[in-house]
């Protein structure tokens, strides 16, 4: 009898995409050394009223700018060849700006994988402030402790096969002006972009999809999400986070394909890389002027955060 080779192909590529296990007890020591608190304390100063809802050129995108900058530093992030990790444009009459730094690969490697949120909110609108603590200063938390722990990679036993560009953009409430900008002046070739992995409103529990309140809903386009998914299984079942996983949006395909198309992976998408939203869902306080962070879940956006460092360090991995 003969036996069709994918599925031992595919066993054979989990595999050696799996870390070692001095390396995933490294991996496990490095995700619990922030807790909730750490969180919190990131995302009520986004979220603050004296941050006045992060319009994009106003004054909380200007201290989250420089808080970002002073962060990035200090974890021994470098520039993404530029030098400074701001990169200013031009979005209608305003100056955007976009922030990006780099973790490289131990060893030389060509590809990047890009880690993203928008910081730009809605700002002060007929004197009321709309903060944004979901959309998206949950998603700016997540991915500024993702760069934290990953600078600490740099003295493990764990390493990197791949750069992470930790990105955090402006202009996404202008059609995603500051994403556009970025690929439009993309220093590397398209192709060694390996994937995006986009993180909007991942802060609340207000809408899973069952019953279990730690879940994500991950939307990518179908012929490309499958290298970021995969993946993502992977490690949600290895290192046992018990995630709820939803990449249907509700079972609604037309309106996952509209809802994919609101954010800043769109724009990679277009251009041909693999990309996924990774959000938690909008909700009643969505663009309101309640979206306060009294309501993000801390402990559950500490777990998603976690299962996105492990993903993200699968996805280093050779495949």
């Amino acid at each position: 009898m003969k036996y069709s080779s994918a599925p031992l192909l595919l066993l054979l590529l989990l595999v050696f995409s799996l870390p070692m296990r001095g390396q995933t007890s490294e991996l496990k020591r490095i995700a619990s050394s922030f807790d909730e608190e750490y969180q919190r304390g990131l995302l009520s100063f986004f979220a603050d009223d004296r941050m006045e809802g992060r319009a994009s050129n106003g004054k909380g995108a200007l201290l989250t700018i420089s808080l970002v900058n002073n962060l990035f530093a200090k974890w021994d992030l470098i520039p993404f060849y530029n030098s400074s990790y701001v990169q200013t444009f031009k979005m209608d009459t305003l100056t955007g700006r976009n922030i990006a730094g780099v973790i490289l690969a131990n060893g030389y490697s060509e590809e990047y994988i890009v880690v993203s949120a928008h910081y730009d909110h809605l700002g002060v609108m007929n004197g009321n402030i709309y903060n944004g603590a979901d959309d998206n200063a949950s998603g700016v938390t997540a991915v500024m402790t993702l760069a934290n722990l990953f600078s600490r990679l740099k003295t493990s036993s764990v390493h990197l096969r791949k750069n992470i560009i930790f990105l955090l953009l402006d202009g996404k409430e202008h059609n995603l002006a500051g994403s556009e900008d970025f690929l439009k002046r993309l220093p590397v070739p398209v192709k060694k972009i390996v994937c995006n992995i986009n993180i909007d409103q991942i802060g609340t529990t207000f809408a899973p999809p069952g019953t279990n309140e730690k879940y994500m809903l991950v939307l990518g386009e179908r012929k490309n999400r499958h290298i970021i998914t995969t993946k993502l299984d992977a490690a949600n079942r290895f290192y046992e986070t018990g995630f709820d996983l939803d990449y249907s949006f509700y079972k609604s395909p037309s309106f996952a394909e509209l809802f994919f198309r609101s954010s800043d992976q769109y724009s990679f998408a277009k251009k041909g890389i693999p990309s996924v939203l990774v959000t938690s869902g909008i909700h009643m306080h969505t663009y309101k002027t309640t979206d306060d962070h009294y309501f993000i879940n801390y402990p559950v956006l500490a777990e998603r955060t976690r299962l996105l460092f492990y993903h993200i360090y699968h996805m280093t991995l050779s495949y």
